[in-house]
């Protein structure tokens, strides 16, 4: 027996939640995705989805860990949906690792990447406490209280996502929230600041020069002692929770942890917050704050502006490196704090061995070039993980585990020096830009890259990105990307990251919970405990679906297919896909967007003579039944506006 059928038992099914499990396994046993909105689908009983997989536990057996892969190449032969825990709230019922489970029936993409589940404070997702527990916010009440601890519900979690086929991953951070727990049980790991009792200067470090090695260990230090001081005080040995702890350790914990802050704050030392993106160097102490009471930091970029507006200040960041100066790129030689590499380094192993988690994506990655300011790649310019330590992190999750995944967060095409890092993926920028004419010739380009790349050995790749989690950022788009496109150009971009992965030069999609059925707010659920507003929008997402099946039935021959003729107008774009004989070939056209967003109406695409007469059938997306058809020469179509058509051929016999 396993965890989701001791969680069937505590939730008791009804004969009605047992009638929708088992109308859940058969829509199942017709492949994924249901046919139902991500909405309906949570607010369908958590009864019901733990007798679905109670079911599917005692039929399907456990699939072997892909980390355990020779090597990590199956990444590229998967598609990622991010999802946030947090954010599966709806009908004032909170999010959960089991609500989360329900959500996974409606996606098609066999790998999750889950966003941070840990204890946060400021209810920021990307302020973390700790890197080693899982939120106890996120655990259902019910089952905590029936024994199933909030770790076994993620495990349960990490085992649905098996039972369908998809793999885990998990987001590495290289900071945690200002006062973190980690910052507190390990104060080495972090820069501080010590100021002096009138809060104007700091009381040892040189305020031209402040991060030395010898100032992080003195006031590193000082913050043991105090910490030392409070567990002593509430008679516990460490902040962080166990699974076995009782409610009344779990509480001395909390208590020693807050009073610990306190003390801290009282004796004026603070953790040094995270640079502002194009920061340079490591933010100076500025001044005290006295009515908020904490210390101010200025921040600048290489020329020397304030960019202080841009700090996401509530965060401190891993002090990999020692000796970097206030405000300006490091000149002069700076030292490895080794302790700090290797914490982040070996984060990722405990939930790769406790849980399941196949693959990592690395966070705060995406200038990690830019920034560098050696060759060899151990130099940053502020105070963001360096070439070194993420090599050094890949390499550490790979241990004893080849085949662990590895994405990079970089929004971009670049590909190579990623690789070379050891990552298997890079995100794309296709989530920040229009599906026009010039992305098309970029992802054609693209595609030609990766063939090339694929033929000297290279296996890497880069993921079409149909939706990021923080498009509604106000430096993105500043709203959600479906709201700003509507469900038309959501559609294009569909069709387009499906039917432009092809072959040698694949590219995985990346979705977003809530895309299938129109649901909105990812943003604004990273940055306050809430929900989507969720859509339920079933026209969307039976379209979703229906594209879904079609990609389907063609993907195996896609997988060993290749592009070949091609054509990009400003109004619309084709390309073809065959195989090595003439068996068979697959022309995909695409009405493109334009300022004018007129429809190309007739368009006439030229076939090579030597295929002859042909036959087949065009499907207009979302439409996955198609109409029959035939060509000699050429296919003639007529394309609306925002249009998406594949049409499947074969030779004709008479």
């Amino acid at each position: 027996m396993g965890l989701w059928n001791d969680i069937e038992q505590v939730l008791s099914p009804s004969r009605q939640d047992r009638y929708r499990a088992a109308r859940l396994i058969s829509d199942f046993e017709g492949g994924l995705p249901l046919a139902m909105t991500q909405t309906a689908l949570l607010r369908s009983s958590d009864a019901a989805i733990a007798a679905f997989y109670a079911q599917l536990e005692g039929t399907l057996s456990a699939a072997k860990p892909r980390c355990r892969s020779a090597d990590s190449s199956w990444m590229l032969d998967s598609d990622l949906c991010w999802i946030n825990v947090r954010a599966c709230s709806i009908d004032d019922v909170p999010g959960s690792f089991v609500r989360a489970a329900k959500l996974l029936p409606g996606v098609t993409s066999t790998a999750i990447l889950l966003a941070p589940f840990h204890p946060t404070q400021f209810d920021l997702s990307y302020a973390p406490e700790t890197m080693t527990i899982a939120d106890t916010m996120l655990a259902d009440p019910v089952l905590t209280a029936a024994g199933i601890s909030p770790e076994n519900q993620l495990r349960a979690f990490v085992s649905a996502c098996g039972l369908l086929g998809k793999t885990v991953g998990y987001e590495l951070l290289p900071y945690a929230a200002q006062f973190s727990r980690i910052a507190m049980e390990r104060p080495r790991l972090f820069r501080w600041v010590a100021l002096d009792d009138t809060r104007t200067g700091l009381e040892h470090a040189d305020p031209e020069f402040p991060y030395r090695v010898d100032d992080r260990q003195r006031d590193a230090d000082l913050v043991a002692s105090i910490v030392a001081t409070a567990k002593e005080d509430y008679g516990v040995t460490l902040f962080r929770r166990h699974e076995g702890d009782t409610p009344e350790i779990l509480a001395a914990k909390d208590k020693a942890y807050f009073s610990a802050i306190r003390l801290c704050m009282d004796h004026g030392l603070w953790p040094v917050p995270a640079h502002a993106r194009n920061g340079v160097g490591i933010p100076a102490f500025l001044r005290y704050d006295g009515g908020n009471d904490f210390p101010v930091f200025s921040y600048r970029d290489a020329d020397g502006s304030d960019i202080g507006e841009d700090a996401y200040s509530v965060v401190a960041p891993f002090a990999f490196y020692d000796d970097m100066p206030t405000n300006t790129a490091p000149t002069t030689t700076i030292y490895r704090n080794q302790d700090a590499i290797d914490y982040y380094a070996h984060v990722f192993t405990y939930w790769r061995d406790s849980f399941g988690f196949d693959f990592v994506r690395y966070n705060a990655v995406d200038r990690i070039f830019e920034e560098s300011l050696d060759e060899e790649g151990c130099v940053p310019a502020s105070d963001r993980p360096s070439p070194e330590v993420v090599r050094t992190a890949i390499a550490a999750s790979r241990e004893g585990a080849p085949g662990t995944g590895a994405v990079a967060s970089r929004k971009g095409p670049e590909l190579e020096g990623y690789a070379e890092l050891g990552f298997d993926l890079t995100m794309g920028n296709e989530a920040l830009r229009r599906v026009d004419a010039p992305l098309v010739h970029d992802s054609l380009a693209l595609y030609d890259r990766l063939v090339a790349n694929s033929e000297n050995g290279h296996r890497a790749s880069v993921c079409f990105s149909v939706d990021v989690p923080e498009s509604g950022a106000p430096r993105l788009w500043g709203s959600a990307l479906s709201r700003v496109m509507g469900p038309e150009r959501m559609r294009l971009r569909h069709g387009v990251a499906r039917f432009l992965s092809v072959g040698r030069g694949r590219r995985p999609m990346f979705e977003t919970m809530g895309y299938q059925d129109g649901s909105t707010g990812l943003y604004e659920a990273g940055l306050s405990i809430r929900g989507l507003e969720w859509a339920d929008d079933k026209v969307f997402a039976a379209g979703y679906a229906s594209i879904e099946r079609l990609h389907n039935r063609m993907k195996p021959f896609l997988a060993a297919g290749f592009i070949a003729e091609r054509h990009v107008e400003p109004g619309y774009a084709w390309w073809q896909i065959r195989g090595e004989g003439r068996s068979r070939l697959i022309v995909a056209v695409a009405s493109l967007e334009t300022a004018e967003g007129v429809a190309p109406g007739r368009v006439s695409i030229p076939l090579d003579a030597a295929w002859g007469d042909m036959e087949g059938r065009a499907y207009r997306l979302p439409d996955s039944a198609g109409v029959g058809l035939e060509a000699a020469r050429s296919v003639e179509l007529d394309l609306a506006f925002l249009d998406f058509v594949v049409v499947d051929l074969t030779p004709a016999f008479y």
